[in-house]
């Protein structure tokens, strides 16, 4: 579990530094240059370590643009035009409810049981989003916001539904012996050239993209580092070992953290609220992952 847990404060950390990317480009175009790199280091990767791997069957062609389409295009296209009109509090407060969509996912396409037990887990973890949301926010912008759906939120929820059901395509891929580096590579490098198409139809292709390389350069260097390097590896490292439904679960503790970084980085304020948030979130982890040993 501690592994679980410092994956999420990984996770965390890539919604305050994509929201300081997001102020030295344009959003798609962002994403774009992301995840082509990243995807061009993920298979060099694969080529210099494990060569004999480099390589994708013809009938498996279709699965990796599937997977490329919902694991990093239509997870990350809605996400970075919500959140560049959004909070980043907000955009993680949002981003809890993955859990209830992964299990629902999971029911129907990964005949995964949800006992008794692990209803009750997630029930309390839900519970425990409740003090976070009634949290007295300094920036003025979340908690007046939370029960009014804007189009931005809309738009977000369509990103949260298509990375929870991203990674069932992706365990299928594994599942089919292709290593994560390789299905990482090649969607992320596939997604990435589907956002420059969408910067190029909906941004423009001649303007300035990028308003001030040096310090864009270094923030989407640190977001490929913690996001595509960390983040990404380690979950499908722990879906070899554990249930979509739990490490989907694990992700209520996401808004704790992103709490805890506003209070390291921008001298935020913790409030009791947080502390009852940590109590209510570990006991409803703890009641599920009793049953997913």
């Amino acid at each position: 579990m501690i592994t679980i847990i410092f994956m999420y404060a990984v996770l965390a950390a890539t919604f305050t530094i994509a929201k300081q990317a997001l102020n030295y480009a344009n959003p798609y175009f962002l994403i774009a240059f992301r995840m082509t790199l990243a995807g061009t280091l993920f298979l060099g990767f694969q080529y210099l370590f494990n060569r004999k791997k480099f390589f994708i069957n013809r009938e498996d062609i279709w699965p990796f643009l599937k997977t490329s389409f919902f694991y990093i295009y239509l997870a990350f296209i809605p996400e970075f035009w919500a959140l560049s009109r959004l909070s980043s509090s907000k955009v993680v407060i949002i981003y809890s409810i993955t859990p209830f969509i992964a299990a629902t996912f999971a029911y129907f396409l990964a005949s995964e049981k949800l006992t008794k037990i692990k209803v009750i887990g997630m029930t309390v973890g839900a519970l425990g989003i409740v003090p976070l949301l009634i949290t007295p926010d300094q920036a003025g912008n979340v908690t007046t916001e939370l029960f009014s759906v804007s189009i931005a939120e809309g738009v977000l929820l369509i990103a949260v539904i298509a990375a929870a059901y991203g990674w069932f395509p992706v365990k299928k891929l594994m599942n089919k012996g292709y290593s994560l580096p390789m299905i990482n590579g090649v969607t992320m490098l596939v997604g990435g050239l589907g956002a420059l198409l969408t910067s190029f139809a909906l941004e423009g292709v001649f303007v300035k993209h990028v308003f001030d390389f040096g310090p864009f350069l270094f923030w989407v260097l640190l977001l490929i580092l913690f996001a595509n390097g960390v983040f990404y590896n380690m979950y499908g490292w722990h879906l070899r070992r554990y249930s979509f439904t739990l490490l989907s679960f694990a992700g209520f503790l996401c808004p704790l953290f992103g709490t805890f970084y506003g209070w390291a980085f921008l001298s935020e304020a913790i409030t009791w609220h947080h502390g009852a948030s940590l109590l209510l979130i570990g006991f409803g982890l703890y009641l599920f992952y009793r049953e997913d040993r």
